[in-house]
């Protein structure tokens, strides 16, 4: 029997505490419904005789919770969000559940500062977090907190609500922000993502995603081979939306996923067309988000597009950021694994841009390292960082890594990383990402 209790809000009714009347709560959580925490936040706010500051958490990964230790744990987790942050918090004055992990509470600042209230959410989001991932070691824990201070009576409260929910959006995906504050530039930016959402929906149906390849050059054997597949996406006046400004939008509103997989097949449906005309083919690397890859049906997908188009599972390579990989939890080294043992390759991307762990190296179920261009443009230009990365490639190679260096610009960089014994080099010395036709004019033969 399904517990729908830990992905809706089942109400009950009883008196409110000041008998006057009969609200509605959630069964689960004992929390209010969400008309009657509106209301009471109407309450307060027009009352005026309070500081107060609404709240909006949510938590990653909790389907994870679910997943692994059933949805009677899933409700039991919830039920200890709500008791810590909300129930059992003298500062809370209403709080209701949205959704399955989605909670907004409106709170009494009292004597507190903004800045006192702020380091308050801080050390009781860390200390759930520390919490829960010891008791749920095989699902990393983050909570994320928009905020937004009222300022007087006259506030609306569907938009002081709203406020505060956008914060939250802001705060989404980034590990390491524990909350976020409402200003106006939220407002903008959430506007920004919903049309730049909708201009790349359409740009998908209008065949204007673009894949570009950049080449991989063998040092040992002085020759291309291999390539990243790079997107390129044309907007409605047919110029090239830059990557780094697009690719962070569809991350945030969720719809990566379809880039994910219009991408992938694109790959597969190119290595089937090279090996029908006859050309020299070579493994091609695709980037996947962390949100498309540790989707459960990641693995049957990637073995169904082979079948379809009957190419060899070593041509296809998926590329895994390396903070994904650093999180290490069962789903991410389960399909790592089965996308290997099947025969694909996996490659830890964007290396040492900042989460890397010395004791994480040696657990990546992956078949070869991608050192950040970072190294290329900081690391080589100085004595100690040319000995950290000739040790580094020297220890990757010893646990049986291959090792990419990406950003490879200059003649100089490039000998310095070859007498290091890098196997391949990516990066603008060779080419920039260019378009498939000109990448096989350029670099392939047919036979």
């Amino acid at each position: 029997m399904i517990n729908f209790n830990s992905s809706y809000e089942v109400l009950s009714v009883r008196q409110n505490r000041e008998g006057t009347g009969f609200m509605q709560y959630d069964t689960l959580t004992g929390l209010l419904s969400s008309k009657d925490f509106h209301d009471t936040c109407e309450k307060y706010i027009k009352e005026g005789s309070k500081k107060l500051v609404l709240i909006a958490s949510d938590v990653s990964n909790f389907k994870y919770i679910n997943e692994f230790y059933g949805r009677d744990t899933g409700d039991e987790f919830i039920k200890t969000m709500a008791d810590y942050f909300y129930k059992e918090n003298p500062h809370c004055l209403a709080a209701c559940r949205k959704g399955s992990d989605q909670f907004r509470g409106l709170y009494d600042l009292g004597n507190f500062s903004h800045d006192r209230e702020l380091e308050r959410i801080v050390d009781m989001n860390t200390a759930f977090e520390d919490m829960m991932n010891k008791k749920y070691p095989n699902v990393y824990i983050h909570v994320y907190t928009g905020v937004y201070f009222i300022s007087d009576s006259s506030e609306d409260t569907d938009t002081a609500l709203d406020r505060a929910h956008i914060a939250k959006k802001q705060a989404k995906g980034k590990f390491d922000v524990k909350f976020q504050v409402y200003n106006q530039n939220d407002m903008t930016t959430m506007l920004n993502n919903m049309r730049m959402s909708n201009m790349f929906i359409h740009a998908c149906r209008q065949g204007r995603l673009l894949m570009y390849l950049q080449p991989k050059f063998s040092i040992s054997k002085n020759k291309i081979v291999g390539a990243e597949a790079l997107v390129r996406i044309l907007d409605d006046h047919s110029n090239i939306i830059p990557p780094a400004q697009i690719i962070p939008v569809l991350e945030s509103t969720g719809v990566i996923d379809t880039l994910d997989n219009i991408m992938i097949e694109k790959v597969f449906e190119l290595q089937r067309r090279w090996i029908n005309e006859g050309r020299e083919v070579f493994t091609i690397s695709v980037n996947v988000s962390r949100q498309r890859f540790t989707k459960g049906d990641f693995t049957d997908m990637a073995i169904a597009l082979q079948k379809k188009y009957n190419i060899p599972p070593f041509l296809i390579e998926f590329e895994i950021v390396e903070s994904v990989f650093i999180e290490n939890t069962d789903t991410i080294v389960n399909t790592t694994n089965q996308l290997r043992s099947y025969g694909f390759l996996v490659s830890v991307d964007d290396f040492g841009s900042g989460y890397s762990s010395l004791n994480q190296i040696a657990n990546m179920p992956a078949d070869t390292i991608k050192l950040d261009h970072i190294f290329a443009s900081k690391s080589l230009c100085t004595d100690k960082g040319r000995i950290l990365i000739r040790t580094l490639i020297n220890l990757l190679h010893q646990i049986d890594y291959n090792v990419v260096f990406e950003g490879i610009e200059t003649l100089e960089q490039k000998q310095l990383v070859e007498s290091y014994g890098c196997d391949l080099i990516q990066g603008f010395y060779y080419s920039r990402p260019i378009p498939v036709s000109d990448f096989e004019n350029k670099y392939m033969c047919l036979n």
